[in-house]
Order: structure tokens, then C-alpha cells, then sequence
């Protein structure tokens, strides 16, 4: 079963060891959705530009930590298998903020 955009995932951890949760921002028009992922990095660390996700951002499950932050500037790609688990599922708001961050740091200046 692919995951959907706005999941959030845990998988490994890209500059260090262990696993951490990211967000998936790729949607169904992504080449290989269901294969590979394009997910930010979610951090409890606060930074300016970060989206918050806290417990009201959520429409099904939970994070280890409140407030948490998406961080549209660092974006990965993983595959399925790489992929341990789904542990929630933010709001469309959430999605909506992330995504116009993400189109910021990207838009030819």
C-alpha cells in the first residue's frame, strides 16, 4: 500500500544513525509513487521557515513530541522498503504550508 501525502513516516535517520520521522510531501503524480517518496525532515527543533505540527495538526495518530517542525528546505527521497512505518497523517492546512514552502525555496529567482 503506497503512502499518501501529508503521512508521516519513519525511516532512517540520513546523517546519523537510528530513525527519525519525515513528512511525505509527493503526491500520486510523483514518477514511482508507491516505489519512492519524496519526504521533509521532521525535527522538534524550531527554525525559522519550519511549519509547526503540533497534536491539532494531526487528523489520525501521534508524534513522540509536541511541537514538532516540518522542514520544507530538506526534502529526501526514500523507498518503500526503506520506509519502518506510518504514524499519522497531518491536515490538509499543514500540507497546504508545507507545500508553499517548499514551492518558495525552490521558485527561479
Amino acid at each position: 500500500m503506497a503512502y499518501r501525502q501529508g503521512s508521516i513516516v519513519v525511516a532512517p535517520a540520513s546523517f546519523k544513525s537510528g530513525l527519525r520521522p519525515y513528512l511525505v510531501v509527493s503526491n500520486s503524480n510523483r514518477p514511482f509513487h508507491g516505489d519512492r517518496y519524496t519526504v521533509a525532515v521532521i525535527t522538534s527543533t524550531e527554525r525559522d521557515s519550519a511549519i509547526e505540527i503540533g497534536a491539532d495538526s494531526l487528523v489520525e495518530g501521534e508524534l513522540k513530541t509536541y511541537p514538532s517542525f516540518a522542514s520544507p528546505w530538506s526534502l529526501h527521497v526514500f523507498p518503500h522498503e526503506e520506509i519502518t512505518k506510518r504514524v499519522a497523517q497531518v491536515d490538509s492546512d499543514s500540507r497546504e504550508a508545507v507545500a508553499a514552502k517548499i514551492g518558495a525555496f525552490t521558485k527561479v529567482l
